[in-house]
């Protein structure tokens, strides 16, 4: 039970009664519910059925005696106004014998014994009817009243009598079992009694003994009244920890002992606190100024990287300036490049020409020979044809001046190819000179082209060269304004800092302050003191 919580033994205590308290219900709803069905058969069956029989037997007393009264009237309106009343009886049974039949056949209460009686009724019902409503005819047309009240007498009033007899006796039934039921249901009630007596004298047991071991235990567990306890919290509350707190003998494990326990290291704690409050402050202060000095300095590095950094960004410029220079002298060694390589190739080609009009002069030279040649062998024909025509005399005259014109052609002939000649030999020492000075520009030519190629590959290295360093100076421009940034970081961080020093040290002063509501002792606060000035 000691190690049991206080809200599990208020509960179990609680639950215990509440469960009494249900139990007790349960027995008094069923008790009640029993009473309730019994009642209930008494009144919607017992006397229902109670009810009808009676009706039954009204019915068949009312058909006795307007049978009986047919025999001794002698009046027409009399007599028909008795069998006008046996047919309105007959109507009355039989709706209730109807009602009756439901009833049994619907109730599962019905015994064999009223099952028994009602078909015994049905069996009785044909037997005297018919004889009623015959008598009754005959009766109502007779004037002989001895003779209708001796068969009243012998035949009909037995059978009346027997009918009346098995309604009697299941009236009695009805009645009978109506009075069980009730018996059934006082006794139900007294049952009933009883045990709700006993259930609130066992419940009011427990509750007591349950109220008497919860507060028992319960203040075991506080070691004093609540009050007491009260009264020892609400002075720790208030920061007097050098209250006294009385104890039970033995007692280690209750709530007085824990807020004994409880104030102890609380004012070791505040001890601590007091002590590590002055340090703390002391610290901080000390972190302040640290971190002014850091600020003036870091503000002074960030003052020297923008210098760098912006002459860095002037040298980017120049280098970048450089190298789109360099970029277009290569550009334009190229295009020179280009130049020099179709200068090449026409001069290779004027060589080329210069050779083929060489080889043509030295062509045209020969044919030159080929026709001196001719106009020789011809002025020699012409000469002999002179001869001849001159051995011919007068026949021959003519042929002679044809042979001397011939002859003159040829010298001409003779002189004009050795001026073309001449010509030639000129024009081929000209075009062997020019072929020589083409070879030679041709040689220049190609010096020229592998030095503006050495210089294109020169250009390319240098636009190159002038490209990494431009990104190389960027990366630096980068990496130094990185650093500004990050600089500039450290000098907000070591305001922040500094800003988080003074604000420690007022929290720590407001600590102090703070700790200063509680009361510790003399002894305590002295060494406390102590230990501040010793931080």
């Amino acid at each position: 039970m000691a190690q049991i919580n206080v809200s599990a033994r208020l509960a179990l205590g609680f639950g215990t009664v509440l469960l009494l308290l249900t139990a007790m219900s349960a027995v008094g709803m069923s008790g009640v519910a029993s009473i309730r069905g019994k009642l209930d058969d008494i009144v919607e069956v017992h006397d229902v059925e109670t009810a009808r029989v009676t009706n039954l037997r009204g019915a068949v007393s009312g058909i006795a005696i307007a049978i009986r009264n047919m025999a001794l009237l002698t009046d027409e309106k009399d007599v028909a106004s008795e069998q006008a009343s046996i047919a309105k009886q007959e109507t009355v049974y039989t709706e209730n014998y109807q009602a009756l039949g439901r009833l049994f056949n619907a109730s599962p209460l019905t015994t064999d014994d009223e099952r028994r009686l009602f078909a015994m009724l049905r069996q009785e019902e044909a037997a005297t009817l018919p004889l009623v409503e015959k008598e009754a005819r005959s009766w109502a047309l007779s004037t002989d009243q001895d003779a209708a009240v001796k068969v009243l007498v012998s035949e009909v009033r037995p059978k009346q009598v027997v009918w009346l007899s098995t309604l009697d006796e299941l009236l009695a039934l009805e009645q009978t079992r109506s009075r069980a039921a009730a018996n059934r249901a006082t006794s139900t009630y007294a049952t009933l009694q009883v045990v709700t007596a006993a259930s609130v004298a066992t419940a009011l047991l427990i509750g007591l003994t349950a109220a008497f071991l919860i507060t028992r235990g319960i203040l075991r567990q506080l070691g004093a009244e609540p009050a007491e306890a009260q009264r020892i919290a609400r002075e720790i509350a208030a920061g007097n920890l050098a209250v006294t707190v009385k104890l039970n003998k033995g007692d280690a494990h209750s709530l007085m002992a824990s807020l004994d326990t409880m104030r102890m290291q609380l004012t070791s704690i505040v001890t601590q606190i007091k002590t590590s409050a002055e340090s703390i402050a002391v610290r901080a202060v000390e972190t302040a100024e640290g971190n002014v000095d850091l600020s003036q300095r870091t503000e002074q590095q960030a003052a020297s990287l923008q210098q760098t950094a912006a002459s860095m960004a002037e040298l980017t410029t120049t280098v970048r300036q450089n190298s789109e220079d360099a970029m277009q002298a290569s550009a334009i060694a190229n295009m020179a490049s280009d130049t020099a390589d179709q200068g090449g190739h026409v001069v290779k080609r004027v060589v080329t020409t210069m050779q083929d009009i060489s080889t043509s002069s030295s062509k045209v030279g020969q044919i030159i020979s080929v026709i001196e040649g001719i106009a020789f062998q011809t002025n020699i024909l012409a000469l002999n044809a002179a001869v001849e025509a001159a051995r011919a005399g007068n026949q021959g005259r003519g042929f002679a001046v044809v042979a001397s014109e011939v002859r003159t052609l040829a010298q001409r002939s003779a002189g004009a190819a050795k001026e073309i000649k001449a010509l030639i030999e000129q024009s081929a020492g000209h075009v062997v000179a020019g072929a020589h000075l083409v070879t030679e520009a041709g040689a220049t030519i190609d010096q020229v082209m592998r030095s503006v190629h050495q210089l294109t590959g020169i250009m390319g290295k240098i636009a190159h060269a002038s490209t990494t360093q431009t990104a190389g100076i960027e990366q630096v421009n980068h990496a130094v304004a990185e650093m500004d940034k990050v600089t500039q970081q450290n000098a907000a961080l070591v305001e922040q800092v500094s800003t988080a020093a003074r604000s420690m040290a007022s929290r720590a002063s407001g600590l102090r302050d703070t700790v200063a509501v509680f009361r510790i002792g003399d002894a305590q606060e002295a060494d406390a003191s102590m230990h501040g000035e010793v931080v």
